[in-house]
């Protein structure tokens, strides 16, 4: 089984914010009060940010880096 790395613990607490939003839990009332969650737009924003930083961690955790080929013309 993979270590889970920081990146991967982040994506997956985006995921289920996400996921509760879809359900329906944008705003929660405890009393008189209501409190409002993150925006589903910037969610997704950092979802993807944080799907890029896993996808290099892994490639990097693989021995996949990043390539880094030039090519000259002469």
């Amino acid at each position: 089984m993979k270590p889970k790395t920081e990146a991967r613990i982040r994506l997956d607490e985006v995921r289920a914010a996400i996921s509760r939003i879809v359900r329906g839990a944008q705003s929660v009332r405890y009393g008189d009060r209501q409190v409002n969650r993150a925006e589903l737009a910037s969610l997704r924003m950092l979802e993807q940010q944080y799907a890029r930083e896993v996808a290099a961690e892994e490639a990097r955790l693989a021995g996949r880096g990043r390539n880094r080929i030039n090519y000259l013309s002469i």
